[in-house]
């Protein structure tokens, strides 16, 4: 697979090369702080296959004997610290930028042990000088502004538990995730969206994604990264964030599609869809949204008094998300339990389409995340980039290859092959 040129997968060639040299200019700048030697080794298995790994092991290790910076892709298990597990689980560690801030590891931890299992990585030893720990935490942020996401969708939706969430989304039009995230980060973005709409004396928002950094972490969630790469393919963007926050009553959004503008019939692919996160356990007495499943297959929007009586209410614990593709005919329930209800709703476009919302690319933002949230925002397709000369060649190639990989993989995860 390629990449853009300032960009590269997990522990491939082009990472381990940056590595180094970040290690060498860190080094030779530290060098007289440094107390002595210190090294670092890790090993995760189960690699996806494109990258070509011995057994599908993926390895590397770094050394500094007091002069001079080594790195190797070899596992060694005579050093200060070993890191081990699984690749992907690794992978989304390897993504989460800004871990010198105060608590920020043990929230990154957290959150791949609520995705991944808490055995999906393992740390043995330990750095004892300050100097090398921070060091390597640069390095840490350093490479996670570049490495993008695993491009092999089956392969990912495996290793993430999805590959059926992916069949369920094509037959049903909608799939629930339960505990996508740890309740307490749960519990930290329910009280980010209250700081953002107190000012306003409002009961929702858009834009959420420039309220905090809690939005930013969430929009890249990695399970509903793979079930919109399944269903609107690489490349798609944000549409729109909002944020509502709803108290006792009964629904006051009939039965429709998120269809707007678009005739009858209906694409038979996706164009949008759309993630609605609980920050709250949902019940059906917290009003939650009802579906229709399968009236994606429709292909138009419900007719006065259509569908209601094969809706299903969507019920799931607080940290979970339910993603449907705009064609799911769905309403707004009644809520009769008290206390507000507070959801944050993902429309994401395919990269073809606009995005509801005006761009606006913090550089900042870009910065202190991902590669993948800029691909969310359109940094990394050709649109808007067309000069007098013509087109971005690199990244309209770049593109079409990931999309087509994208595709190519996905068709062996509804044969039941992955």
């Amino acid at each position: 697979m390629i990449t853009l040129p300032h960009h590269c997968e997990f522990l491939s060639d082009a990472w381990l090369q940056e590595t180094k040299n970040f290690l060498e200019r860190e080094v030779a700048v530290r060098k007289d702080r440094l107390t002595g030697s210190f090294s670092v080794s890790e090993r995760f298995g189960d690699a996806p296959p494109h990258m070509k790994f011995a057994d599908n092991v993926a390895a590397w290790r770094m050394r500094f004997d007091g002069e001079t910076v080594s790195v190797s892709r070899d596992f060694d298990d005579r050093v200060d610290q070993i890191v081990e597990g699984d690749y992907q689980a690794a992978l989304t560690a390897a993504q989460c930028v800004g871990i010198l801030a105060p608590g920020a590891t043990e929230a990154m931890l957290r959150d791949v042990a609520a995705m991944f299992g808490k055995d999906a990585i393992r740390v043995k030893g330990k750095l004892e000088d300050g100097q090398a720990r921070e060091i390597m935490a640069l390095l840490h942020d350093h490479m996670g502004r570049r490495t993008v996401e695993n491009p092999d969708l089956a392969h990912r939706a495996a290793r993430q538990g999805l590959s059926g969430k992916i069949r369920e989304m094509e037959e049903q039009g909608f799939t629930i995730l339960e505990h996508a995230i740890a309740p307490e980060f749960a519990d930290e973005v329910r009280a980010a969206t209250l700081r953002a709409l107190l000012p306003h004396q409002s009961v929702s928002m858009n834009w959420m994604l420039y309220h905090g950094r809690e939005f930013e972490r969430l929009v890249q969630n990695p399970l509903l990264m793979t079930l919109i790469d399944a269903s609107l393919g690489r490349g798609a963007v944000i549409a729109s964030l909002s944020s509502i926050k709803r108290g006792p009553g009964p629904g006051f959004i009939p039965m429709h599609t998120d269809y707007a503008h678009v005739p009858e019939p209906y694409p038979e692919f996706a164009l949008t869809g759309v993630g609605v996160w609980a920050l709250e356990d949902w019940r059906v007495e917290s009003g939650p949204t009802w579906l229709v499943p399968g009236s994606h297959k429709m292909r138009r929007p419900p007719r006065p008094g259509e569908g209601h009586n094969g809706a299903v209410p969507i019920e799931m614990p607080k940290g979970s998300v339910v993603f449907f593709t705009h064609g799911v005919w769905h309403w707004q329930g009644d809520r009769t339990e008290p206390g507000d209800r507070i959801t944050l709703h993902m429309h994401f476009n395919r990269g073809i389409l606009r995005s509801l919302e005006p761009k606006k690319v913090d550089v900042q933002m870009l910065h202190r995340n991902a590669p993948r949230l800029g691909e969310m925002l359109g940094e990394d397709d050709w649109f808007d980039k067309m000069s007098a000369s013509g087109r971005d060649h690199v990244r309209f190639a770049y593109m079409q290859q990931l999309l087509a990989f994208n595709e190519q993989q996905k068709k062996q995860i509804l044969a039941g092959a992955a």
